[in-house]
């Protein structure tokens, strides 16, 4: 090849790879209020691992972001206590954070913002209905008005949703709307979402949120009120050190109480003397209560047991094990197991656990 010919391919790769970098490009100037000082930092997270992919500098009220944009992408900005949902695309793109619905610049984060309108006019419109309830109507004749005015909700929720994934099955606005779309199901079951998820395609079922739900929903049903319990073993779960499973304790012929705890969670501390009136009351050949401490420490969960004077037995070490087994998202969470390791009750506190215990120890 001779030397010119050379270096005009060199350029022309050059140019190519500038006109497609300019062309797949964006850049995403916003504003913010005039009290937010140069040097605050925006962040940019991606909605489909959760990760923080860029931020940028806030100078004279303003802030750039720029990169590239193969496809369009899901993200969420957000700068103290304000916070934005964009979908990025190619091109320029302009938003005022003092204002989430306010971006501009590309049909899909526009629509986006449509759509969030829409749901915030629906929402006032409950509020000032359940709001405007004659007062001198009985508890009973509210209640049923509150219930007709939500179902009315959620069926508006459902119109505008299903409405924009007509349009958009499959791209990333489309899974930002679905997954808000569930959010706002009531009682969302493993059912409904699989029913809703014949509207979408393949992009917005592996969308990370979505995923994340549909494993959730998965586990939720697999241990659901009724199901059988599900075993796990921590290695060094026992006071000695020595292995333990979930088995030792559960369905061997006795009802068990199980609470997953931990020391610095201040609300399951407060189960504590709860969960001491029911073994002092009950414990024997036909119950337990067995404690097993989530994400902690095992000093600590030691010095709160002693601390607390908790009588029953412990699963130490078991992080996150029981956690992702029983879709639990949150603690105390409190589940009732039968004598034969059924799951006859989730998610039990103060009285309602009472009553429960109760109930079954008559039988």
């Amino acid at each position: 090849m001779k030397k010119i010919d050379f270096v005009v391919l060199i350029v022309c790769i050059m140019m190519f790879g500038a006109c497609k970098g300019k062309t797949n490009g964006y850049v995403l100037t916003g504003t913010v209020p005039e009290e937010i000082s140069n040097g605050e930092v925006v962040y940019m997270t991606d909605y489909h691992d959760g990760l923080i992919i860029d931020s940028a500098i806030v100078k004279k009220g303003k802030f750039v972001f720029s990169g590239r944009a193969d496809s369009a992408m899901a993200r969420f900005l957000s700068l103290q206590n304000m916070q934005a949902d964009v979908i990025v695309d190619k091109g320029t793109m302009t938003i005022d954070l003092t204002d989430p619905y306010s971006a501009k610049g590309n049909p899909l984060t526009e629509k986006l913002s449509e759509f969030y309108l829409q749901l915030g006019e629906v929402i006032m419109l409950i509020r000032n209905r359940i709001a405007e309830i004659d007062e001198s109507l009985t508890d009973e004749e509210k209640e049923n008005l509150e219930d007709t005015i939500f179902k009315d909700f959620f069926t508006e929720v459902d119109k505008i949703a299903k409405s924009y994934l007509e349009d958009h099955p499959n791209d990333a606005l489309g899974a930002l709307i679905f997954y808000i779309w569930m959010q706002y199901q009531f009682d969302l079951t493993s059912e409904k979402f699989v029913e809703a998820s014949q509207l979408v395609g393949g992009y917005v079922m592996n969308f990370g949120p979505v995923k994340q739900m549909a494993d959730y929903l998965d586990k939720i049903g697999k241990t659901a009120v009724g199901s059988p319990f599900i075993d796990f073993t921590v290695p060094n779960g026992n006071r000695d050190g020595s292995a333990v499973s979930f088995s030792d304790y559960v369905g061997k012929g006795k009802y068990v109480l199980v609470d997953f705890w931990a020391s610095w969670c201040v609300p399951c501390r407060m189960e504590t003397p709860i969960l001491a009136d029911v073994y002092g009351k009950y414990k024997g050949d036909r119950f337990e209560v067995l404690g097993v401490a989530v994400m902690d420490k095992r000093d600590d969960s030691l010095k709160a047991i002693e601390d607390d004077g908790s009588a029953w037995p412990q699963i130490l070490d078991a992080q996150a094990i029981p956690l992702e087994l029983y879709g639990i998202q949150g603690i105390p969470h409190i589940i009732l197991f039968g004598p034969d390791g059924t799951i006859l009750a989730r998610n039990l506190r103060g009285e309602e656990l009472k009553q429960k215990v109760a109930e079954v120890m008559k039988r």
